[in-house]
């Protein structure tokens, strides 16, 4: 079952407005799928460094995956 539970996606304007990733293209060992839409999750562990948490998203091994923001292309949805 894909992650947005087939809802209509819009483009995000930024990070913080996302709830959705697609993965445009993945460098190799960033363990996501191209093509692949993912939840965005936040991790708020670090108030001071991120305000509205630090965005990650579950990977294909079930890991928390923050790489993909610097790694990957991706599109962001809400």
């Amino acid at each position: 079952m894909p992650a947005y539970n087939d809802k209509k996606l819009y483009q995000a304007a930024d990070e913080d407005d996302a709830e959705y990733v697609e993965i445009e293209s993945a460098f190799h060992g960033c363990k996501v799928t191209e093509g692949q839409i993912y939840r965005l999750e936040r991790n708020y562990n670090n108030p001071q460094l991120f305000e509205n948490g630090e965005a990650y998203v579950v990977d294909d091994e079930t890991r928390e995956n923050y790489a993909v923001f610097m790694l990957c292309k991706i599109a962001l949805y809400k």
